[in-house]
């Protein structure tokens, strides 16, 4: 074979081997499934997630978990309390203190939204990982009862929450908030309660582990990266917001 022909066929194969790589570089479509119990919601699952072996153990219809008196029917209006302002996409983002992912997707959410993205933010608190979990999580209601719950929430999903006083004084230090009000409320039955309803509503909608996030109508199981993530905002952007949500 002459060395013009060997060239031509090494270039050739090394079109061939390039390919694969460019085709995985490329990104594929969301594959999106209905929501039960939301309509006009749907689902994406693509990201990665912190969760407890047993979470999908003893998972219950929304129509079981509301009859347990923790949760109501409106299961949209659960997610989304407040009506978003004008113009903005309402989003809604399930996390733990002790998910890694949850601490970069809080952050990221928060930085798109400071930087003018189209989107409203809200943090619930949904603690699936422990005991620990849910101790952050008391403690992070509890200071929003003083103070800004979403500034408070991004703050703590930053560090390690000491044990103990130490912790509540940390938080309370950081945030101005009078130290033993803070302790007493952390330890309340509202805050207990509070806790159940969070995993009630979590439970509801089918979150096997954190974070879960609405985006809009989609709710998305995992952290995704940050291009997918704006993908999906201009999508849902794009998209006539579910009945529930329009015109509150």
């Amino acid at each position: 074979m002459r060395r013009r022909d060997l060239l031509v066929v090494g270039g050739f194969m090394a079109v061939a081997i390039a390919i694969p790589p460019i085709l995985r570089r490329q990104k594929p479509d969301f594959e999106f499934v209905e929501l039960a119990g939301m309509p006009g919601f749907r689902r994406l699952e693509r990201g990665s997630i912190s969760a407890a072996p047993d979470l999908f153990a003893g998972l219950r219809t929304p129509e079981e978990v509301a009859a347990d008196g923790r949760l109501t029917d409106n299961l949209c209006g659960s997610v989304f309390p407040d009506a978003p302002p004008a113009g903005k996409l309402p989003v809604a983002v399930f996390s733990d203190y002790y998910c890694p992912y949850c601490a970069v997707l809080d952050k990221r959410l928060a930085d798109l939204e400071e930087e003018g993205a189209p989107i409203a933010v809200r943090f619930h608190e949904l603690p699936l990982l422990g005991d620990r979990s849910r101790w952050a999580a008391q403690v992070a209601l509890a200071a929003g009862l003083q103070g800004d719950h979403p500034t408070i929430h991004l703050d703590m999903m930053q560090r390690v929450l000491k044990p103990g006083v130490a912790g509540i004084r940390d938080v309370a230090t950081r945030h101005g908030l009078d130290v033993e009000i803070l302790t007493s409320d952390a330890s309340s039955e509202r805050m207990l309660q509070q806790i159940e309803d969070a995993l009630a509503l979590g439970r509801a909608l089918g979150i096997p582990g954190t974070p879960g996030t609405f985006v809009g109508r989609t709710l998305m199981i995992g952290a995704l990266p940050e291009d997918d993530l704006r993908r999906l905002i201009d999508l849902e952007m794009e998209t006539p917001l579910p009945e529930c949500l329009r015109g509150r």
